[in-house]
């Protein structure tokens, strides 16, 4: 059976305007942020799913009940971040700094104890199959997953078995992210989720 997934990642948060590593900190969504979520609702054209999950964090439930307000999402731990341990809540000062960062992270070379990109796959990619397989007994077509663009990024990169470097350059603005087809448990594309022309 053919199934779609989306994966939304949450809208602007304090950490992303501060540049800071929030990881599992619970931050909150900007003022800024809500409202591009609202204006993203109208010219983003979100597929109807039939179940819909979400990182227990904040900012993903919010964006989750801002983009699809008449849904309940079903919450799992599995759709956390990036888990930045003792690095968490710290503050990356530029573009240099940040990319300086996860070039270091791709490589699985962690600054200090936090989770590695193969760490995050391993987790990534087993949660997503989860969902789909989940969805696909229970005779459902389509899941929406509102999660973290590291977690994010991770799980395309472990589905399709892309290298780690990717990472790097899968930009995913917030409120849009990655539309995955499958066939069975079998992914079979992805592409991603844009504003509406």
């Amino acid at each position: 059976m053919d199934f779609t997934l989306a994966l939304v990642r949450h809208g602007e948060s304090e950490a992303n305007v501060r540049h800071m590593l929030s990881g599992w900190l619970d931050v909150d969504l900007t003022a800024h942020g809500i409202a591009e979520l609202e204006e993203l609702r109208e010219s983003v054209d979100y597929p109807a799913s039939d179940m819909y999950f979400s990182s227990p964090l904040k900012r993903c439930i919010e964006t989750c009940h801002i983009l699809f307000p008449d849904k309940v999402p079903i919450i799992s731990d599995s759709f956390k971040e990036v888990s930045f341990r003792s690095m968490e809540g710290w503050i990356l000062s530029d573009k240099a700094e940040i990319d300086a960062y996860f070039e270091s992270w791709v490589r699985d070379e962690p600054y200090l104890d936090e989770e590695t990109i193969s760490d995050v796959m391993a987790r990534a990619k087993p949660a997503v199959m989860d969902v789909v397989d989940s969805c696909e007994r229970d005779g459902k077509r389509s899941a929406t997953i509102v999660m973290h663009s590291g977690i994010m990024r991770s799980a395309v990169i472990a589905l399709f078995g892309l290298d780690r470097k990717a990472f790097l350059d899968m930009s995913v603005p917030n409120g849009l992210g990655y539309i995955i087809k499958f066939s069975g448990l079998s992914p079979l594309s992805w592409h991603k989720l844009e504003r509406m022309v």
